[in-house]
This record gives structure tokens, C-alpha cells and sequence, in this order.
């Protein structure tokens, strides 16, 4: 058994028996950049913390003063050394939590984490050279990922790829051209879109300017790699389906979104040109999940007065529409469901496989239902109850065909199920089938 595959068996193991959030602390703090900063946080039980792979992501807890109890995820930006976790988190001009960590929270202050989890992870041989291609923020998975090459794989050949817009904004840099060198197989490219008039090209930078289609597949081995892509919608919009076009294969190619949805669009700090959003996308929140009809006349009297829930979710997973259904059906009420992620309303078990195909929607503009079907899952409500749903969805898009959320109609059929699984243990008992 290889390391990796014992610790991904050791997370869902304490995903199991260990998914309560238990008690840490920031036990320090680091500027990485004018825009980014790292928490290193440290387990106050006494208890060392929940087994991680690199490039997982842990769900994080924080008590806000003025706005309460607060849910995020954050990738863990460092490898496992089993005592602590590093997350470097991006100061977003209207992120509540980032703000709040940026600009108040010290050593010693209190955060509850749940165990770590997600798919974003190396393969588990080192036959495939790794190309590592992110933007901004999205660098922090590679950062782990590189740290385990680093030290625990000496025969993976890496191509580590990172755009920022300057050396201002510039994180671990200094850290991944060491880990690169000490390593001996790893090749870094730092591209700078907006690079000061101070900076050396060489030194602070490799390349001035955006990151091209053309450059990556000029210089990466498309025939043989592993890609990684993590940034936000435009970057991966600009190259995953390009890859994809030069012959990459699914299973060769990963990807994840990274980033406040007003980053998705306009001037990012990396690859493609990514038109403008129409006004409907760049107001509010419920201006966005209801850009599909008109908030008033019949699109308001069927959405607030319908029996069942209509949710829709912004790009990255954030509730934008909640209904007096949802309210009813889940037990949240509208202001404790705006701005929480779909998380609330899914069981842990199903998340990682959620989000792996609702990050894979979003970028694709596919969806694999929603064409009339009718879907089966769990749900969760706000007391902890597990309930049946049965749903449809719908792609929210903006005027260039970019998605821009999901709404959901969801319906409680728990009474129903719960009756279908009685009637075939009854079945069983009379000794037929179901």
C-alpha cells in the first residue's frame, strides 16, 4: 500500500468516526504577498491533527464578531507533518471571513476545523510527469503538492506554472523555486501580467505577460502529462477545454475553481481573455440567481409561494436564493441560508462527490441532468435529520453562455421512501423479493 492511499484510508476513517470540528488556534501568522497571508493552526485537544493528502481542503469554523458563526473551506497550503495546518488565504474586498482573518485574527485566536477531505491530489505513481498550472490564490494546493514531491517523491518530474500580476501579489515564490532545487526534477515558470518597474526579468519573474494557450503546449509534454488547473472560471475556462482539445483525456486532466465569484470575470491576473459580465451578473446576489426571469409578476409568485424548495447557488456553491420551501423543507431560515455554501444541506459523506461534479459543471457549462430528470438524494436539515429529495436543476447563464450558478426544485419525499423501504423488508421477511 503507498503512503498516499494509507492516508486517504486514514481521512476517511476520521471522516467517520471523527467528522465533529474540533478546537484550534492560529498559532502563527505570515505575509506571503500584499493579498494573501498564511494561518498556521494548531489542534488544542492534545490530539495531533486529522490526517491529510496534499492538496485537500479542510472546512473551517469561525466566530465573527457582529455576524456569528461562520462556515468556509480552505485549502490546506502545506504537506503533512503532523502536528499542524497551514491554510493562505486571499484578502477579498467583500469576503467577510478572509477580511476578518486578514485584518483581526491573531495567534491564539480560536477556530474549529473539521476533518479534511476532497480529490484534488496527485496520482498515486510517479509514471506521468505532473504539469501544475494555477492563478493567483489557486497556487495554495500546489504549494502542498510540491512540499510532498519535495520530500517524498524524487522521481516525479514537475512543471510548476503560476501567474499573478506582480511580485506584489506574488506568494511562495522564493519557497517553490528552493523546493524545486532541492528536489532536482522540478521546473517553475513565473509569469507576471503587470510587473513593476522594479522588478528583473529572471530573478522576480520568467516571463512578462499573460499565460497563452499556445505557450502551454509549447512547452509542457501534453502526450504524457498529469495537468492540474486550479484558479478561477476564466483561467480554467481559457485552458481546460484547450488541453482537453489537444488530445488530454479526462482522466489526465484535473482541475478546481478558486476565487470570489466577482473574480470570474474582467481582468484576471492570468490567461484567455474573459469578456465583461452583463449588468445582471455583477449586481447582487439575488440579482444573479434570477437573471434567468423577472423578480416581480409570475417568477416572484411561483418561487415564494411554491410547496417546494427552489435554491439556487452562485459559481462556487454559495446559497443566492432560499424560498419559504427551503425554509419549511431544510428548517433554515433566509438569512441564515444566504451566503452559507450548499454544505448545510448535504450529508458529509456526499459532499467531496458533490462539489467534484458541480466544479466540473461549472466549468464545462455541461450538466449531466437537469434535461427533465428527475434526481434521488439525501438531504440534511438545519436539526441534523437526514431526509429522501427528489429534484431537478437548471444552469444559470450569463449572455455569453458562462455559468453563472444553479437553481434546484427540491422536494421532501421522505414518507414515501421511508414507506418503499418498508414494504420490501416486509417482502424480505415474507421470504420474495423487491
Amino acid at each position: 500500500m503507498t503512503e498516499g492511499g494509507q492516508v486517504a484510508r486514514d481521512v476517511e476513517q476520521e471522516e467517520r468516526h471523527g467528522a465533529a470540528p474540533r478546537p484550534f488556534a492560529i498559532e502563527s501568522r505570515h505575509r506571503e504577498s500584499d493579498v494573501i497571508t498564511s494561518f498556521v493552526l494548531c489542534p488544542l485537544d492534545g490530539r495531533p491533527p486529522a490526517p491529510h493528502v496534499a492538496g485537500q481542503h479542510l472546512t473551517l469554523f469561525a466566530d465573527v464578531p457582529g455576524a456569528g458563526r461562520q462556515k468556509r473551506n480552505y485549502t490546506i497550503s502545506a504537506a503533512p507533518n503532523g502536528a499542524t495546518y497551514r491554510i493562505s488565504v486571499k484578502r477579498e474586498p467583500e469576503g467577510l471571513v478572509s477580511k476578518w482573518l486578514h485584518d483581526e485574527a491573531q495567534p491564539g485566536t480560536r477556530l474549529d476545523i473539521a476533518p479534511p477531505g476532497g480529490s484534488f491530489v496527485l496520482p498515486a505513481t510517479d509514471a506521468r510527469p505532473v504539469v501544475m498550472v494555477s492563478a493567483g490564490v489557486g497556487l495554495t494546493p500546489m504549494v502542498a503538492m510540491l512540499e510532498a514531491v519535495a520530500t517524498q517523491r524524487p522521481g516525479l518530474r514537475v512543471h510548476f506554472v503560476h501567474c499573478t500580476q506582480s511580485a506584489r501579489t506574488q506568494a511562495f515564490a522564493g519557497h517553490v523555486r528552493a523546493l524545486a532545487a532541492a528536489h532536482g526534477g522540478v521546473e517553475t515558470t513565473f509569469l507576471h501580467t503587470h510587473p513593476g518597474s522594479d522588478e528583473v526579468a529572471g530573478r522576480d519573474f520568467d516571463i512578462s505577460g499573460r499565460l497563452t494557450q499556445d505557450w502551454l503546449t509549447a512547452h509542457t509534454p501534453l502526450a504524457e502529462a498529469e495537468y492540474f488547473l486550479c484558479g478561477p472560471l476564466g483561467f480554467l475556462r481559457a485552458f481546460v477545454p484547450t488541453l482537453a482539445s489537444f488530445g488530454v483525456p479526462p482522466e489526465r486532466l484535473h482541475y478546481e475553481f478558486f476565487g470570489a465569484v466577482e473574480d470570474l470575470f474582467g481582468d484576471e491576473a492570468a490567461g484567455g481573455t474573459v469578456a465583461a459580465p452583463p449588468a445582471a451578473v455583477v449586481g447582487s446576489r439575488q440579482s444573479r440567481a434570477l437573471a434567468g426571469f423577472t423578480r416581480g409578476g409570475i417568477g416572484e409568485a411561483l418561487v415564494d409561494s411554491a410547496a417546494d424548495a427552489v435554491v439556487a447557488s452562485d459559481a462556487q456553491g454559495l446559497i443566492v436564493l432560499w424560498n419559504p420551501g427551503a425554509e419549511r423543507i431544510f428548517g433554515f431560515s433566509e438569512q441564515e441560508a444566504l451566503g452559507s455554501s450548499l454544505d448545510i444541506i448535504i450529508p458529509e459523506p456526499f459532499r467531496a462527490r458533490h462539489w467534484e461534479g458541480y466544479r466540473e459543471t461549472v466549468a464545462s457549462g455541461q450538466s449531466r441532468y437537469g434535461a427533465g430528470d428527475l434526481l434521488a438524494v439525501p438531504g440534511l436539515t438545519r436539526d441534523g435529520r437526514r431526509i429522501s429529495l427528489e429534484f431537478t436543476i437548471g444552469l444559470l447563464k450569463d449572455a455569453g453562455g458562462a455559468v453563472t450558478g444553479m437553481v434546484a426544485v427540491l422536494r421532501d419525499v421522505t414518507p414515501r421512501f421511508e414507506e418503499v423501504k418498508a414494504l420490501r423488508k416486509k417482502v424480505k421477511e415474507l421470504g420474495g423479493s423487491a
